[in-house]
């Protein structure tokens, strides 16, 4: 694996008349409306981030495992410009509001957030993150609208967008830029200590390192990482957003985390008689072998968590080995054993989640089916012959609501990558 990517990654600055994506364009409309520019020479400053679906490897990034996800062709964006004044204000066209914030870093480092809505929670808690960073250039006071089409609670990774897109937009603004694996962990960073969610790096990864028609090899403890190509010939990626809103603060994401970390006391002490110099600081450090001898020592939940995480970390090898071999009926396979495990072994599914791998299972075509992101909602992951994508969005139009009585809805997606930056004139 290498270490290291190209020092500004993919994140490209253009100026002009680039082909700005749809929610760019949206934000950019936005903030014209909403703020208005009349009367000033700066340019606007355009940004966007890729939300992300991951292959496999769920839940083993905060265990210090392997994950394989592709940014995909689902963005937030903003749209904005700096102005003077002790303020930040910010619109987002999906809760159509207004939200300010002091922006001084006396104020960013307070880590009372007061009651911003979390678009501004999540903007906000980059800022602060920014103004620690010793010597670093100040990120001004701005105005900015949002806009995105990457589902918000749909296990794409809407929060880690809008957070890459932020740390990008103070970057443009003359605040402090990063190196991409960088910008990743102080976005990751910021959700731990702004929103209060012990996420790992996986989803600011993939959006800070997407690269079109490669999926991303992560190695989570040493951060090395590797491209890996995904040729699959006539099969779409897509995604099925289930309907079912999640928050990973509200959700038992967290608990998933502390049992984890359970797991591993219970294990060192279990293994230490036999192998006093053995160190196990993470669920990554646990093999098949290990599960074998000393699993018994567990109690039944803490075991079927380890489990889920020991098996999964083997199938993201697994699954890198079929995309190198274009086999998408092995990568299918594997897609299915995931989600058995998810749904048995680490309880994060739900009967929606169930309901639309189960109905996506019988479609001819489809080739693999599982929930993606951290589950208790959101969407499952589907891929699909190309020709049966008219017969699979059918079926779970009809299918689907009759088992749950939820209308979801079905995305195709295609690879795509890193943080992009666009200047625009201010008319």
């Amino acid at each position: 694996m290498k270490t290291s990517g190209n020092s500004n990654g993919n994140i490209g600055v253009t100026s002009g008349s680039p082909c700005l994506p749809d929610p760019a364009r949206e934000a950019l409309a936005a903030y014209h409306a909403r703020f208005g520019v009349a009367g000033t020479s700066d340019p606007v400053t355009v940004v966007w981030a890729s939300g992300r679906i991951n292959l496999i490897g769920e839940h083993t990034d905060y265990n210090q495992g392997w994950v394989l996800p592709v940014a995909v062709d689902r963005v937030v964006a903003l749209a904005g410009q700096p102005i003077h004044g002790p303020k930040t204000f910010l619109y987002s066209t999906h809760h159509n509001e207004i939200a300010s914030f002091f922006s001084d870093p006396w104020s960013l480092t307070d880590r009372r957030p007061g009651r911003l809505r979390f678009f501004a929670r999540y903007v906000r808690a980059v800022l602060a993150q920014l103004v620690g960073i010793p010597g670093a250039a100040r990120t001004p006071p701005f105005r900015a609208a949002i806009a995105g089409n990457v589902p918000v609670g749909g296990g794409m990774s809407s929060s880690a967008a809008l957070e890459v897109a932020a740390a990008t937009f103070a970057a443009a603004l003359g605040g402090p830029a990063l190196e991409p694996m960088a910008t990743a962990q102080l976005c990751q960073r910021a959700e731990q200590a702004g929103v209060g969610v012990e996420v790992g790096i996986m989803d600011q990864a993939a959006s800070c390192l997407g690269r079109p028609g490669s999926a991303l090899l992560l190695d989570c403890r040493s951060l090395a990482y590797e491209y890996v190509p995904v040729n699959l010939p006539g099969i779409a990626l897509a995604a099925f957003d289930t309907g079912v809103p999640r928050t990973l603060g509200a959700s038992g994401y967290n608990d998933r985390t502390y049992e984890c970390g359970e797991a591993v006391a219970w294990l060192t002490d279990a293994m230490r008689a036999d192998e006093p110099e053995r160190t196990v600081s993470a669920l990554r450090d646990i093999t098949a072998d290990d599960l074998a001898r000393y699993g018994a020592t567990l109690p039944r939940t803490l075991l079927r968590r380890v489990r889920h995480v020991v098996s999964e970390n083997a199938r993201v090898g697994e699954a890198v080995a079929a995309l190198r071999a274009g086999d998408a009926a092995r990568l299918g396979e594997l897609l299915y054993a995931s989600h058995a495990s998810l749904r048995d072994d680490y309880e994060v599914s739900c009967p929606e989640l169930d309901a639309a791998v189960e109905i996506a299972s019988r479609v001819e075509g489809v080739v693999g089916a599982r929930l993606m992101g951290a589950g208790f909602g959101g969407s499952a992951l589907m891929l699909v012959r190309e020709e049966a994508v008219d017969a699979l969005r059918a079926r779970l139009a009809w299918e689907y609501r009759a088992a749950t009585g939820r209308s979801g809805a079905l995305h195709i997606c295609h690879v795509a990558g890193g943080p992009q930056t666009v200047t625009m004139p201010p008319a």
